[in-house]
């Protein structure tokens, strides 16, 4: 790859990739470009985690998108990575879009630019470090840590591996959003005098039911560094706070 492809591609990342799960998108083709990217000046992206979020928002946009090409997959869950693959593939017409359990191997590729992570959130800081770590350009989900220390840990290995790095924070960057705090920035509702912030109730004590392990789920591995429990399908990819699209 030349010196000028590579810096195209990065600076592509900093400014596109940064906000793909936006909901007013928009690709080159809206933007009147053509799809004109040699295959070595595409962005290859490897998806970590391709739950609800990732299938149902970021994978459509990626696929969609000629500067980027989805060329791999990871989820712990058997029948969601090889829906997933399924659908890169459809849309690109091969088989070329490889799927895996463990996200290391994705990060082993020499090959992939960046990487999205969109797993349970107790996984973020970790696969975080780990892809800073391997110098893939990241996206991650919310919320990226669970507390101040590893949120120390993410912004150490962000700044000394130099990788481009976006969180997903939509209510920091979409523009109605965006909006509202200039208006209150520049003095347009007058002088703030109070300010109330709802973050939601305490976490609650795990009494859920133990059950029967559901078939192609590799448990041990979707718990990763959050205390061993025995299977719930509440917690588990398939559970009811988690619900999957219909494919």
């Amino acid at each position: 790859m030349s010196p000028s492809s590579q810096f195209n591609r990065r600076s592509f990342l900093a400014g596109s990739l940064a906000v793909v799960p936006a909901a007013t998108l928009l690709t080159s083709p809206s933007l009147g470009f053509a799809n004109h990217f040699a295959a070595n000046e595409k962005i290859n992206i490897g998806m970590i985690g391709v739950g609800k979020m990732a299938y149902g928002s970021h994978l459509p946009h990626l696929i969609k998108m000629p500067e980027v090409k989805v060329v791999a997959v990871c989820d712990v869950d058997k029948t969601r990575r090889e829906a997933a693959q399924k659908r890169v593939n459809d849309t690109y017409g091969n088989t070329d879009c490889d799927l895996y359990n463990d996200y290391q191997e994705i990060l082993a590729r020499e090959d992939i630019d960046a990487v999205v992570i969109a797993t349970p959130d107790h996984w973020h800081s970790l696969v975080v470090i780990h892809a800073a770590q391997a110098g893939k350009d990241i996206y991650c989900e919310k919320p990226l840590t669970n507390n101040l220390m590893e949120a120390k840990l993410v912004m150490d290995i962000v700044k000394k591996t130099g990788v481009i790095f976006q969180t997903g924070s939509q209510q920091r960057a979409s523009d109605n959003f965006r909006h509202a705090c200039e208006l209150v920035r520049n003095g347009h509702i007058g002088d703030i005098k109070q300010v109330t912030v709802g973050v939601g109730g305490p976490s609650k004590s795990d009494n859920l039911p133990d059950e029967e392990m559901e078939p192609g789920l590799d448990w041990e591995r979707w718990l990763g560094p959050a205390p061993m429990r025995k299977y719930s399908s509440i917690l588990s990819p398939r559970g009811v706070h988690n619900h999957f699209p219909a494919w």
